[in-house]
């Protein structure tokens, strides 16, 4: 029987929050077009993530992007890419993007302003920045668990980005291996992301245990490869009829060390 020797975590909305911060640093940059012009925010909010779509689409690489589950709204607010990524968003290119975007927005709503457009990109990016943060009880769970394991990271994502989000949580020293989607070119739950970290790793399937909030990703994917996983169901969603079932399944965080301490007594 298989010793377990390394903990995978994914990181969007597992270990940092990422899609109720993402709504609400987009109100409060759409509330300066209410300030100046009387626009509804929450409107135009919709409206973003509309228009972001639409020019994602246009890129050099759109297949790559979906593939690797790099969305059109985290480069509004984003860092640019690292270039031997071949994803193509250097500094140049994400700042028209970013201004091209938020120009559509704005003429949805009949609006022609340079200037607001520019301190609309700057705020939601401050905003955005901002709510990096980790789930609360998140560093004390790792804490626990790398005095045991070795700690790796698996993450949809682009690789610039999600370092971005690592570092900035304040999270990046846990963890001796990251892996993005965007560093092997696909997304999980693919396998590639999960073999690869496990190579950098120098372990087994057997050795690891994955854990993360996505059904489809990550535990889906983890099966798929052999790896047992801990559903971290914070929202209580029912399990799919479809799938292989977690080797585990928590509804938070503290619950973590607990269920890996189980896994690796079986």
């Amino acid at each position: 029987m298989a010793t377990l020797k390394a903990v995978l975590f994914d990181l969007d909305d597992t270990l940092v929050p990422e899609m109720e911060p993402e709504r609400e640093a987009l109100l409060i940059a759409c509330g300066l077009a209410t300030e100046r012009y009387g626009t509804d925010a929450q409107k135009m909010s919709v409206t973003v993530g509309e228009a972001a779509s639409k020019l994602w689409a246009q890129w050099s690489t759109p297949g790559m992007y979906s593939s690797i589950a790099y969305a059109g709204w985290e480069g509004l607010w984003g860092p640019p890419d690292v270039p031997e990524t071949g994803l193509g968003n250097d500094l140049e290119t994400i700042t028209n993007y970013k201004r091209d975007a938020w120009n559509e927005v704005l003429s949805i709503h009949g609006i022609l302003d340079v200037e607001l457009r520019d301190e609309i990109i700057e705020r939601h990016r401050v905003e955005r920045v901002a709510r990096i943060v980790p789930y609360e009880g998140a560093e004390e769970v790792l804490e626990q668990v790398k005095g045991e394991y070795l700690l790796a990271i698996v993450t949809n994502g682009a690789p610039a980005m999600q370092r971005f989000k690592l570092g900035r949580a304040g999270l990046s020293d846990y963890f001796s291996v990251v892996v993005a989607s965007g560093d092997v070119g696909v997304g999980k739950p693919n396998p590639l992301p999960f073999t690869t970290a496990l190579d950098a790793l120098g372990i087994t399937p057997a050795e690891a245990v994955m854990i993360g909030n996505s059904w489809s990703s990550d535990i889906q994917g983890s099966a798929g490869v052999g790896i047992p996983s801990i559903w971290f169901n914070a929202d209580h969603l029912e399990r799919p009829s479809k799938g292989e079932s977690p080797t585990a399944e928590v509804d938070s965080l503290q619950e973590i060390p607990q269920a890996i301490n189980e896994i690796a007594n079986r």
